[in-house]
């Protein structure tokens, strides 16, 4: 007969399988992203909104113009690509450009001129009246008497942040025997960006999203920067306009604010960038091929180039759809880091954070994923199955007690390491301030990386205002230096008052200060 050790021992095995087994089913596999939802999640933060503006006057007349269109970001560091019609009025080079202004301007300041008049003379103008004005308008321009004010070109990213635009590469629009083309530079870092692709094996039938800014889509200021999302299909591909330039056919919505938008295949990948639609027939719309935008990303000297926003927005929706709430949470919180306020991810975040699981078996679940779970308790599950087996064999001798590991050991408060008699020391940080203040930390060969990522970082500081991998304390040959690792609030030395620094060599006493607004002060002590 088994003892009642060995008894319960053989029993635990189906237990937990059945445990593993009713968990599996309670914590579900359905996603609350569909594929298609999370691709054009992960598509609309590198698509841009871009408002050209400008005022002409004439005397006391004043006549504020603005256009709407769509752009796409190509680089982390702030090139795009839109439509020339949409930069047109911005590009103060160009004769064409500053013609277009002044097209703009005339009915505006007619309109103007003609109210005024009307409004002094307490009726209605009679035609004769009506056209001397207008002669006279016409008059003051021939004259050089209207003024056009410098053009502005803004681009807004969804999270409503803005950059002031300058055209690196232009061609004009179609309607004026251009390719319709402009790639524009902001002063940006770690921006959101999206996947240039080719135009040359797109057939009749590939589907394809747009997505852009269309102007009659901005129903109140809240919406303006909400982009939208549409799809359809290739219609044809070896169209050309009037004057040979080629153009894709789509059926696939657009509007006036989509032009200069990306459409993209079935990979998310830019195949075509919107810039017309027939006026009077529907479902008629066309896009400059993306090979032809490609001509003007080399001219202007900047290849496509993905970047860590985007590296780090994919996985989040990857955790997200997968239902790995607490991942979900910390990875929606580094896009952020990058992109205040976006949008989405501050939806996403606020929503994982409520679905993360308040029972500590699930919550395990939740950190490594099922499918690890299950695997290491199905070895676990195998191994019990083995000593009940091996208990059975030996007969009803009582088996020695087996005395359990002894767990990791605890990690101090304040974890200074001594230095092993002979070992080299290469100094120590010092925390100055915060949760963490008054503690301590060695520096080992290896250095020390400092962050809010506790998987990765010796020296965790838990702030918004810390990057994941923040910055790396670490011994060189010429000394320890400290090196910022492309942190989003940077790295200062001895004042946040000075530049951010890559890498400087420390010396005795100097202070390391991580992020500028309420910083985190570390002091540093060669020996």
């Amino acid at each position: 007969m088994f003892s009642p050790d060995r008894t319960r021992l053989y029993k635990t095995a189906p237990v937990l399988a059945a445990l593993l087994a009713l968990t599996a089913l309670s914590f579900g596999a359905t996603s609350l992203l569909s594929p298609e939802a999370k691709r054009d999640l992960e598509l609309q933060p590198g698509v841009v909104l871009i408002v050209v503006s400008f005022e002409a006057s004439l005397g006391d007349f004043r006549c504020p113009a603005s256009a709407l269109g769509s752009g796409l970001l190509y680089r982390p560091d702030g090139y795009l690509i839109t439509n020339g019609h949409v930069a047109q009025w911005a590009n103060v080079k160009d004769n064409g450009a500053a013609a277009a202004r002044m097209k703009q301007a005339i009915p505006c300041l007619a309109k103007e001129v003609l109210k005024s008049v009307q409004a002094k003379a307490g009726r209605q103008l009679t035609q004769e009246e009506n056209d001397d004005v207008l002669a006279q308008v016409a008059q003051a321009i021939k004259a050089g008497r209207v003024h056009i004010g410098e053009p502005s070109l803004k681009v807004m990213l969804d999270n409503g942040t803005s950059y002031q635009g300058e055209i690196k590469a232009y061609s004009d629009p179609i309607s004026e025997g251009g390719k319709d083309i402009a790639i524009i530079k902001i002063d940006g870092k770690n921006l959101p960006t999206v996947s240039l692709g080719a135009s040359d094996g797109i057939n009749v039938g590939d589907p394809i999203t747009v997505v852009g800014y269309p102007g009659d889509a901005i129903i109140s200021e809240h919406s303006a920067l909400v982009p939208t999302v549409t799809n359809g299909r290739i219609s044809a591909v070896n169209k050309q306009d009037y004057k040979g330039t080629p153009v894709l056919q789509s059926e696939a919505t657009i509007n006036h604010g989509n032009s200069g938008g990306p459409a993209f295949d079935g990979s998310g990948r830019v195949i075509g960038i919107a810039t017309y639609t027939a006026r009077e027939a529907s479902g008629l719309n066309f896009f400059v091929p993306v090979n032809t935008a490609l001509e003007f990303v080399r001219q202007a000297g900047a290849q496509p180039e993905r970047g860590p926003f985007d590296r780090v927005w994919h996985d989040a929706l990857e955790a997200y759809a997968g239902q790995r709430w607490s991942r979900a949470h910390d990875l929606m919180g580094s896009v952020l880091e990058m992109m205040p306020g976006q949008p989405d991810a501050k939806r996403l975040q606020a929503d994982a954070a409520q679905n993360i699981p308040a029972n500590p078996v699930m919550r395990l679940i939740d950190e490594f994923g099922l499918p690890v779970i299950l695997s290491v308790a199905g070895v676990a599950v195998i191994l019990i199955a083995v000593v009940a087996f091996l208990a059975m064999k030996r007969g009803g001798k009582r088996a020695p007690a087996v005395q359990p590991s002894p767990g990791p050991a605890a990690v101090s408060a304040n974890p200074v390491r001594p230095i092993a008699s002979g070992a080299q020391s290469f100094g120590s940080l010092q925390i100055s301030n915060g949760p963490l203040a008054g503690n301590r930390f060695v520096i080992p060969k290896a250095g020390l990386m400092i962050g809010r990522d506790p998987s990765t970082c010796a020296v965790v500081l838990p702030s918004d205002a810390v990057s994941k991998q923040h910055v790396w304390v670490v011994p060189l040959d010429n000394g320890v230096a400290v090196i910022d690792r492309d942190s989003v609030n940077g790295t200062y030395v001895n004042s946040t008052e000075s530049p951010r620094i890559n890498k400087v060599v420390l010396k005795d006493g100097d202070r390391i200060f991580v992020g500028r607004k309420s910083p985190t002060e570390i002091m540093y002590f060669s020996s």
